[in-house]
């Protein structure tokens, strides 16, 4: 598969809080590319986390959120903008993109949050390997209105938590892979887009996103993460 050639675009922190800036130097990471990935089980036996030997049935979900409440991308953005949310600039850049889905009908999906070490990894580990590991779980990845959706929502975030939305990143104008982050740096809610490609390494105590599907059905498919 395609590996992403460019480098991502730094994040321009000069206009965010230090403490916001701080929050954003986590996410970031060396890459190394390890992008293969397997086929999801039922469950995940094979790592030493505290998931061993669980379903999909096991996990709590964490919150319950509603797409399709701002169905296009200026009703999202003047959402954000009532909830004095700060939206970083890549985040900006891909709410607008055509790639961005907005949902058309209202969806309800359950969310868990879930470290890497909760998956079973120790140190940094790449992205592409935490989703696949996710998914032989048999969780989902989230749709990408999700990051808004759930900044939206998420109004008392504690101070300090950073919460990755696992997704497939979307590509800005420059052809920079971007996901969300959806955070609080103690300055104000924010919603910041950061670095998508599937070989950057993030600590195993980064909090992610998932989604608990409904029904235990076909998974989305992360094997999309190598995007040409």
């Amino acid at each position: 598969m395609t590996r992403w050639a460019k480098a991502w675009r730094q994040a321009r922190c000069a206009i965010l809080p230090p403490i916001v800036c701080a929050g954003v130097a986590l996410l970031a990471g060396n890459a190394a590319a390890q992008n293969s990935l397997a086929p999801r089980q039922a469950s995940y036996e094979d790592s030493a986390g505290s998931t061993r030997g669980k379903t999909v049935a096991d996990i709590p979900i964490w919150k319950r959120i509603t797409l399709g409440t701002q169905r296009r991308v200026n009703a999202m953005r003047d959402a954000l903008d009532a909830s004095k949310v700060h939206v970083g600039d890549s985040a900006d850049e891909i709410l607008g993109r055509p790639a961005f889905p907005f949902s058309k009908a209202k969806m309800e999906l359950d969310l868990v949050v879930l470290t890497p070490a909760d998956l079973g990894f120790d140190g940094s580990t790449p992205i592409a390997d935490i989703y696949r590991r996710a998914e032989h779980l048999g969780l989902e990845l989230c749709p990408a209105e999700t990051g808004p959706q759930l900044r939206l929502d998420y109004v008392n975030q504690p101070v300090g938590e950073f919460l990755h939305i696992a997704m497939l990143p979307i590509a800005t104008y420059d052809g920079d892979p971007v996901d969300l982050t959806v955070g609080n740096g103690g300055a104000g809610l924010v919603l910041l887009g950061g670095v998508g490609r599937s070989d950057l390494k993030l600590h195993s105590s980064v909090k992610f996103v998932f989604v608990r599907p409904a029904r235990i059905a076909q998974p989305n498919s992360a094997s999309d993460l190598e995007i040409p």
